[in-house]
């Protein structure tokens, strides 16, 4: 039984947008210029991408959860914990280690990607616009959902290999936000954990086919 319902979870959305506005535009901004990074095939594609998510988790992490969130719920402090464990895995693995590569390459996992991360930033938003509540609409970079969604969809763009180690947390984030959705009817996160498992499949099958290098 959770502790809040859709209307107190959309009035905490509203709260935190309004307090944090621009925001949402610069992480916006922030999520093109990673697609771009990798699109481009720049030699800093990975690190710059990777500043973009480790920034995005830890913002998710310590606002969204541990500061708004923790005002509705006993579990804001072991979701915020998860976030940022993602965003230490993040930049271990792409800003410091550096051995996986980011890069576009046409294809199954590269497509399903780049409809993953166009989920996230646009059609998500979307939909509190078109039930009239633009105030409350989840953005990359504060919001816990569609930061999941678009770190999956960026993490494919490993034409080499993809990190199943960094898709695990957002995956499992995927199924709390899709459970919690299914439970009050929230339609942005509804989709979240089908997505999850499509995008972690086309990621074990693009692991499993001859690396290509380009």
């Amino acid at each position: 039984m959770l502790s809040f319902d859709a209307e107190v979870l959309s009035l905490l959305f509203a709260q935190m947008n309004r307090a944090l506005w621009p925001g949402q535009l610069l992480f916006g901004a922030a999520a093109l210029g990673a697609l771009w990074l990798v699109m481009t095939g720049r030699p800093l594609a990975t690190r710059g991408a990777g500043a973009v998510l480790v920034a995005a988790w830890l913002c998710s992490g310590l606002v969204f959860h541990l500061y708004y969130f923790a005002g509705l719920s006993f579990t804001a402090p072991a979701y915020g914990a998860l976030f940022l464990l993602q965003a230490a895995l993040l930049t271990w693995s792409l800003l410091i280690r550096g051995r996986t590569v980011l890069g576009f390459q046409s294809g199954l996992t590269a497509w399903a990607g780049l409809l993953a991360m166009a989920y996230a930033v646009i059609v998500v938003p979307e939909l509190a616009l078109l039930r009239g509540e633009p105030a409350t609409a989840r953005a990359f970079g504060l919001a816990p959902g569609p930061t999941a969604v678009f770190t999956l969809g960026l993490l494919l763009m490993a034409p080499l290999r993809c990190p199943l180690h960094l898709l695990v947390l957002p995956a499992i984030w995927c199924f709390v936000a899709g459970a919690t959705a299914w439970t009050l009817w929230i339609p942005e996160d509804l989709a979240s954990p089908v997505i999850a498992v499509l995008l972690l499949a086309v990621a074990v099958r693009h692991n499993r086919r001859p690396a290509v290098r380009f």
